[in-house]
């Protein structure tokens, strides 16, 4: 730690420690007189208007970690934050055979400082449903494994309401999440390297 971190971190613990003791010699010198609370109600009515379809992600990015390499391939796994589609709509305000999904598709890995790049087919994953939030309905599924290899994550599907009577139901909370693994040769170049996934949700 060099001088000037010190120094900075001296002049904030001073500072903490005056505003501690003003505020002790402040209590100090009052006299309380009576004390009286106050509730705080708030009334929630029902939600107007048709509800809405969303999609939100638990967390903006993930970290692969090297896991079983061999001589010829280099292999590093992760998982995919929660992905959840919100669904408030009533039944009454979904069209009829309506379904939605969820499409994933990765940019190539680059590493900034070299600008080498490994090939977005290189990442797969393996979706599931994340219990609690879905997995009982029999109308919304997961998408199939992905290999890490050709066509690798290009538009596909990681949640999805399917194609049966129920499906125009509306209504629920359904999350998904996947096993990531990315498959390098093994004389991969060394790099730090990142590479952006989007979510899309569709219906």
């Amino acid at each position: 730690m060099n001088k000037s971190v010190l120094l900075r971190s001296s002049v904030i613990a001073f500072g903490a420690a005056l505003l501690v003791s003003a505020g002790s010699a402040a209590v100090a010198a009052d006299e309380e007189h009576g004390t009286q609370d106050v509730d705080v109600n708030v009334a929630i009515e029902e939600a107007a208007g048709p509800g809405a379809l969303a999609l939100t992600v638990e967390g903006a990015d993930t970290t692969l970690v090297e896991g079983a390499s061999t001589a010829l391939e280099r292999t590093f796994a992760g998982t995919l934050p929660k992905v959840t589609v919100t669904d408030t709509r009533a039944a009454e305000d979904v069209p009829a055979g309506s379904a939605w999904y969820v499409l994933g598709s990765t940019s190539d890995f680059v590493d900034a400082a070299t600008n080498k790049t490994i090939a977005a087919q290189h990442l797969g994953w393996v979706p599931k449903l994340v219990a609690g939030e879905g997995e009982g309905e029999p109308f919304v599924e997961v998408g199939g494994d992905v290999l890490p290899s050709e066509p690798g994550l290009v538009d596909q599907e990681l949640l999805y309401l399917a194609d049966s009577a129920e499906s125009n139901a509306g209504g629920g909370v359904f999350s998904a999440t996947a096993d990531l693994q990315l498959v390098v040769p093994a004389d991969v170049a060394a790099g730090n390297y990142t590479s952006t996934l989007t979510l899309s949700l569709f219906e």
